[in-house]
């Protein structure tokens, strides 16, 4: 039998139960505080015999025996009966910080710095990991709670904070830099980039916003940001998803062809269906999940907003509704480019018409262009939550991946055509007259067209669908080929 306000197992043969009650040789297993007499009050202890409250992690974290705070008493009055356990209800906030002058030992009540008296039934008290402090925990509903400082003694979040708001700001100069580019407004893949910059865009925002507030932003407030980033970052990953299967299917035989204006329409009108619609329902089921009264079971309820405006800290419901979808959508866009960079690099490099260093050197630079393109470095991240681990072996992919907005800047903001089309602006703006010193066309009115991969791609590809040669035998010749400017 297992006695869960004492966190004590007992034997079978000290004790007895009948339907409701259950009697247990208390003095026998050295639980006096059950049938002693002078006990006249109970104070709760929240996290259970040497554990700690961990504030980075908003846990309950197991001591060793070597920690400065094992076996530690809280409240050492005779006259106290000390139990383990949370308060009965849904989310628990802290209070304040104990003081045992306000601790009344004939009734277990606490008064907390606001001047409030919480019953014995109302709080729990635990002890800060470091030992420095100790916290009295209630329901929100009882009182307003405090935000209690964390000591970073590392420079994460301060790291991660910034490196979310530059990715922000690049961002959103991606999807400025792209609205400049008119001519690649009708072509697919810029479509589904424009969706996905703009989804990682906002859940950046309220991320960079969440780990700057720290435990300032609590409530309903707190909830909403948990679900817009939910949602938002489910919604960037599916959109990646059909911008890596668009560049797989471009480049699948190294023969780009063209798409009728009907058929790009119905398959970006599908791609908006997948990459709106599934983020959509899961995010729905979790907040309706979330949002089911207390009597109903609670199984798979994500809590949102309980730890750091995000799910509660357990790893069933957090694989459910983000890691697992993620992880499966990073398995199938790690297939994909893996299929992609093959073709890129076995299929040219083995061409007589790719030998030079330069050349390969060029195959080089796309297959990088391609790791930020369909996010591969996201793989990092769902296994830095798999593996866990000590922060700062994931500190440098972390960092990686919360800069990503500058690196799609660099491949996708900073091609000649955006150059040209800035270029244009300004001299529209100052009245000056600009020579079009560019020759033959520059962008492909096929929907394969890929700025994100460099102007030379949809260069070759209009010019070798648009240029002809009355000359059979170099028909023959160019049949066979493939510029490797068509793909680079």
């Amino acid at each position: 039998l297992f006695l869960s306000q004492k966190h004590t197992l007992v034997s079978s043969p000290e004790y007895c139960v009948d339907e409701k009650v259950a009697l247990v040789c208390a003095r026998d297993n050295g639980m006096d505080s059950l049938q002693a007499p002078e006990k006249t009050s109970s104070v709760w202890r929240c996290c259970g015999p040497n554990l700690a409250y961990d504030r980075l992690n908003q846990t309950c974290a197991k001591l060793d025996q070597t920690h400065v705070s094992y076996g530690a008493k809280i409240v050492t009055s005779a006259h106290v009966d000390l139990s383990f356990g949370f308060p009965a209800c849904k989310e628990h906030v802290i209070a304040g910080n104990f003081k045992p002058e306000n601790l009344r030992e004939d009734t277990g009540s606490v008064t907390i710095d606001s001047g409030k008296i919480l019953a014995s039934n109302e709080y729990c008290l635990e002890q800060a990991l470091d030992g420095k402090a100790v916290y009295v925990f209630t329901c929100r509903e009882h009182v307003q709670p405090i935000s209690v400082p964390v000591e970073n003694t590392d420079v994460r979040f301060a790291l991660y904070a910034a490196g979310l708001l530059v990715s922000v700001i690049f961002l959103g100069a991606t999807l400025a830099t792209g609205y400049l580019v008119t001519s690649q407004h009708h072509v697919l893949h810029w479509r589904c980039q424009t969706h996905y910059v703009a989804c990682l865009l906002i859940g950046d925002l309220f991320l960079a916003i969440v780990q700057l507030s720290g435990e300032t932003i609590t409530g309903p407030a707190c909830t909403m940001i948990a679900i817009i980033v939910h949602f938002f970052f489910l919604a960037a990953f599916f959109w990646l998803n059909t911008m890596c299967f668009n560049i797989w299917w471009t480049f699948r035989d190294l023969r780009p062809t063209s798409l009728e204006k009907s058929q790009e329409i119905c398959r970006l009108r599908i791609y908006e269906v997948y990459a709106w619609g599934v983020p959509l329902v899961i995010a729905g089921v979790a907040v309706i999940l979330d949002n089911l009264p207390d009597s109903d079971a609670a199984y798979l309820r994500p809590r949102f907003g309980e730890h750091k405006c995000w799910f509660r800290d357990d790893d069933l419901e957090i694989l459910t509704y983000f890691y697992g979808p993620v992880g499966i959508l990073l398995f199938i866009n790690l297939l994909l480019f893996a299929s992609t960079a093959r073709q890129l690099t076995c299929g040219l490099w083995k061409r007589d018409d790719v030998k030079s260093t330069t050349e390969r050197a060029a195959l080089g630079r796309v297959c990088m262009k391609l790791v930020v393109v369909m996010g591969i470095t996201w793989v990092a991240d769902v296994a830095s939550w798999v593996f866990k681990g000590p922060y700062y072996i994931w500190l440098v992919t972390d960092l990686i991946n919360a800069l990503q907005g500058v690196f799609i800047f660099i491949v996708v903001g900073c091609q000649p055509q955006v150059w040209s089309a800035i270029k244009r602006l300004w001299n529209s703006k100052t009245g000056r007259s600009l020579t079009n010193t560019t020759h033959g066309p520059q962008h492909s009115s096929s929907s394969h067209g890929l700025p994100s991969m460099g102007e030379s791609i949809t260069n070759n590809t209009c010019t070798n669908n648009t240029t002809t040669t009355t000359n059979s035998q170099a028909n023959n010749n160019n049949t066979n080929r493939v510029p490797m400017e068509t793909v680079c």
